[in-house]
């Protein structure tokens, strides 16, 4: 039977492509057109070593790999998540498409079948609808939470924007002020809307974060008085 190898690596790009955006409704995270073009391209040339005869299982370590690439220290909460829709995806549409094969954990695809092809389709725009239904909502929601640091207590704004980190670990930022004396660690250097600067990095070692209490939390020292805190998007694995 003859294997269809352009449908085979559309049709794994766009289950990429629904697992990642699925993982954004779990994780309650919002990804860029880039970052997801990011993520289908890379991940999806995991097809390509179908031609080379590792061994059973190294397509998800590739995975697994980018995954550490990618997120650092928050792989444990994005891989597993990841592998769990993705594998559900793969095995509906071996299910849906009579003439497809699972084989390293790639759907080969030998036959097509308009039937098939329509119910896919149909289930592609429902998540891109709801997709894009979530994005506009996380846009123009307000993004706060309650921050509390001993005895200090703030409202933190959730920043879709804020992609800092130091060592694998998510940076938030707070104002001088709400800070009082701090003691510095290390200084970074940050990209803001008008320019680059270089701020001061302390550590925390408690704080209390949408009523999630967190240890060791590095901060940005800001000298904008606008926010008292402003968090990184990427602070439980996206939970927050």
């Amino acid at each position: 039977m003859e294997v269809y190898l352009e449908v085979t690596y559309l049709i794994n790009a766009l289950m990429i492509l629904l697992t990642f955006e699925l993982l954004c409704y779990l994780l309650n995270i919002q990804m860029s057109q880039k970052e997801l073009l990011k993520y289908v391209l890379t991940y999806n040339l995991s097809v390509l070593f179908l031609y080379i005869d590792f061994f059973d299982g190294f397509l998800l370590l590739y995975d697994l790999l980018l995954s550490v690439f990618y997120f650092k220290k928050l792989t444990y909460i994005y891989y597993p998540l990841y592998l769990f829709i993705y594998i559900s995806l793969l095995s509906f549409l071996s299910w849906i498409l009579p003439s497809a094969v699972i084989f390293q954990s790639v759907l080969i695809v030998e036959g097509i079948h308009f039937i098939s092809l329509l119910i896919i389709g149909i289930l592609c725009l429902l998540i891109f609808y709801f997709y894009i239904s979530f994005c506009q909502h996380k846009i123009h929601s307000d993004e706060y939470v309650d921050v509390k640091i001993e005895n200090h207590q703030c409202l933190g704004f959730i920043d879709n924007g804020n992609k800092v980190f130091y060592k694998g670990y998510p940076v938030i930022f707070m104002s001088k002020e709400f800070l009082g004396e701090y003691q510095k660690i290390d200084r970074i250097l940050i990209e803001t809307a008008n320019q680059k600067e270089w701020i001061d990095l302390i550590m925390i070692d408690d704080i209390e974060i949408n009523h999630q209490l967190l240890h060791h939390v590095y901060v940005g020292v800001m000298s904008s008085h606008e926010y008292d805190c402003i968090l990184n998007s990427q602070l439980l694995g996206g939970l927050l």
